[in-house]
């Protein structure tokens, strides 16, 4: 049995303003996937993992990723496309195929490029070869998805450290099918919701219930996999919002009978889904209020693992306003970082810092310090994260100890990196030497994400209303392409 591996994934904004290119993408063919993503926890790892666990011969042709930014330019589109569809074809006869996508991806010419992606491997490979696909918690799935695969599974984790288990798990449903061990028949059920990402934590209401009816489902008998996708508020295109997808073994009464009582729950929930959360002068006059150490704010404004600059400023203007002190706040600046190098360790800086991609995140600021440390950003981590990734690079970077506007109104130390990188690792900021313990406020650049990592070394967590390509509260008018119908834009 000889089952291909491949993977595509990218999570695309229509509201930022930069687009993702080809040169974005990390890709990786043939034996170097296996080699990147071997000991990772990502499901393309959970993919490696099925070969000796379920008997079948791992074939890797082509995994493409990049960081979650605008919608993917048509050239990148077609170029990654057609490599994927070409090595399937020169591969030797395959009995199936295992697929990571996204759930979210644009591109210039296509709303649901995931789904037009499964479309064109399935043009190219026919009808009757089996395909499994997994999907990203933040997916927003199609109808035309669901047809054309012959299973779907999706993440049950946020922050996501399930990967690799969904994944092998793919693997085995997959393995079954070619044997004829399973018959997978899908259902799906997408309650007219937004379902706000600031309610995505599977471990907390109103998603924690939820999840775990999804679980038990998945544990009875003539259930193969069920999915919730929480959805991608910040793609605007039809398939917007939720959606429960459960794949039953020759059943379909069965699995249209579970993905409704599911997608029933959801519904149920509807009226626990309106955020309020506290604005960035709020969330930081609460942080310095707390007696407890460091406390971090997540910048869901700015979540650069959702599509995010990265170099928003809101946050930051606000612990210069009110004269916070011992606090650390991650920037995307390249411009900065390089005159910190040229200056060197130890010198004094005046910058201008963030704000520089667009005017969604906040006006550029200036701030005046020395330069602490310097160092080429990439760190390590070893333990399961959001994302399961191992290996991180956000280029060269620079601590500056920020002086304090007037004696007595504290001070900071700002990072400053030279690539946009999620702070999915605690290691961004302590392979520059900082460490959280001695701080009283950390800024994360993320929703849910961040938890994994920011939660074990942090006393409080406080979610921020900040501005940005991922503000949480805007408004329907934005939207061209999504459904008008969903229950908190009418209610």
């Amino acid at each position: 049995m000889r089952i291909g591996l491949a993977g595509f994934l990218h999570e695309s904004n229509t509201f930022a303003s930069r687009p993702t290119s080809l040169e974005d993408f990390s890709v990786f063919v043939g034996d170097d996937l296996l080699h990147q993503y071997a000991d990772t926890f990502h499901e393309l790892a959970g993919y490696i993992a099925g070969a000796a666990a379920f008997g079948y011969e791992a074939v890797p042709l082509l995994a493409a990723e990049a960081t979650p930014a605008g919608p993917v330019t048509a050239g990148a589109y077609e170029q990654l496309t057609g490599r994927l569809v070409g090595l399937l074809r020169q591969a030797p006869p395959l009995d199936g195929l295992l697929l990571a996508l996204h759930g979210a991806m644009v591109s210039a010419e296509h709303a649901e490029a995931d789904a037009e992606t499964v479309r064109r491997v399935r043009a190219a490979v026919g009808p009757e070869l089996p395909i499994v696909v997994t999907h990203d918690y933040h997916a927003n799935v199609p109808e035309a998805m669901v047809r054309q695969a012959t299973a779907l599974l999706v993440y049950q984790t946020n922050p996501h450290v399930d990967q690799r288990e969904r994944g092998l798990r793919a693997a085995g449903i997959l393995a079954g099918a070619i044997r004829g061990e399973v018959r997978p028949v899908s259902a799906l059920v997408k309650p007219e919701l937004l379902f706000n990402i600031c309610f995505h934590n599977t471990s907390r209401p109103p998603m924690a219930p939820l999840m775990e009816q999804a679980r038990a489902l998945e544990r009875a008998p003539g259930i193969l996999a069920c999915s919730i996708a929480a959805g991608y508020q910040y793609a605007d295109v039809p398939a917007m919002g939720p959606a429960i997808v459960v794949v039953a073994d020759g059943d379909a009464a069965r699995a249209a009978a579970a993905a409704q009582r599911l997608g029933d729950a959801m519904w149920a929930a509807r009226d626990q889904l309106i955020p309020d959360l506290p604005s960035p002068g709020a969330a930081v006059s609460q942080a310095l209020a707390s007696a407890a150490a460091p406390v971090t704010l997540l910048d869901m404004g700015d979540n650069i693992g959702g599509g995010a600059a990265g170099d928003a400023t809101f946050i930051l203007a606000e612990l210069l306003r009110q004269g916070a002190e011992r606090w650390v706040v991650t920037l995307y600046d390249p411009a900065a970082t390089a005159a910190c190098a040229q200056a060197g360790v130890g010198a004094r800086v005046e910058l201008s810092v963030g704000g520089h991609t667009d005017s969604l995140h906040g006006p550029s600021l200036p701030v005046t310090g020395r330069v602490r440390t310097l160092h080429d950003g990439t760190y390590e981590e070893t333990e399961r994260r959001h994302g399961g990734g191992r290996h991180f690079d956000q280029g060269l970077t620079a601590v500056v100890a920020v002086e304090a506007a007037a004696p007595g109104r504290g001070g900071g130390l700002l990072v400053l990196t030279s690539r946009r990188a999620m702070p999915n690792s605690i290691h961004q900021i302590t392979c520059c030497g900082i460490q959280p313990s001695q701080q009283r406020l950390l800024v994360a650049k993320g929703a849910v994400a961040p938890r994994a990592a920011y939660e074990p070394v942090s006393a409080a967590l406080i979610e921020v209303d900040s501005g940005g390509a991922t503000a949480i509260s805007r408004p329907p008018t934005d939207y061209r392409k999504a459904r008008r119908t969903l229950y908190e834009w009418r209610r």
